[in-house]
């Protein structure tokens, strides 16, 4: 009993503390060579906004939801994060994705992963910590072509492009995050977040449920 108190401390206080260190000005890293600009148009008669709105390149299919307002946190494409499989806080300043205790500034994950640029929840949705040290897998059989994202808290795995929950990569997780894990296991599994980012007359944007 005393073990679970302790840990539940130690969980809320990280989850309160929460003060990403956030992307907010251009980087100083080069673009690489050989990423993928942003091609297809998805001027597709889907109306609300989406007219001339170029995707990120992390997206399978064109999203049907047309609620694309800018991103506050950053000014160009240029100021998205360069470095291969490294996951980034961006803030968005979206009301939507604000929260007063957790997120003050609608922070969101963003990561490149072989040219295509992808943007989930800022937090793990398992354990609620922040995925600012979160691991990038390659795609498996359960994700086709999409690689995987898993908390280095509680070693909760997603498949990157559709958020869905899937079986936990191996090598992740220590102490703390079995014992987590462990008691949180008869929790229904939530999906990651995911999120489209776009870009418009030079403002990137995020499409928002």
């Amino acid at each position: 009993m005393n073990l679970f108190l302790t840990l539940s401390a130690i969980f809320t206080c990280s989850t309160l503390s929460f003060a990403p260190a956030v992307l907010t000005k251009r980087s100083t890293m080069t673009m690489r060579k050989g990423r993928k600009s942003l091609k297809k148009n998805i001027n597709n008669g889907l109306g609300g906004g989406s007219a001339g709105v170029t995707p990120m390149g992390g997206e399978s299919t064109v999203s049907k939801k047309t609620n694309w307002v800018p991103v506050a946190g950053i000014s160009s494409m240029g100021d998205l994060p360069q470095d291969e499989n490294s996951v980034q806080l961006v803030e968005t300043k979206a009301q939507k994705l604000m929260n007063a205790g957790t997120n003050p500034n609608g922070a969101v994950s963003v990561v490149n992963y072989k040219g295509n640029t992808y943007c989930f929840s800022s937090s793990c949705p398992s354990c609620k910590i922040p995925l600012t040290k979160a691991k990038v897998f390659e795609p498996n059989e359960e994700t086709g072509d999409a690689p995987r994202v898993s908390c280095d808290f509680c070693s909760a795995t997603y498949n990157i492009r559709t958020g869905e929950k899937v079986a936990d990569a191996e090598g992740t997780g220590g102490f703390f995050g079995g014992v987590v894990k462990g008691l949180m296991g008869a929790k229904p599994s939530e999906p990651l977040p995911t999120y489209d980012l776009g870009e418009k007359g030079g403002n990137v944007l995020i499409n928002l449920p």
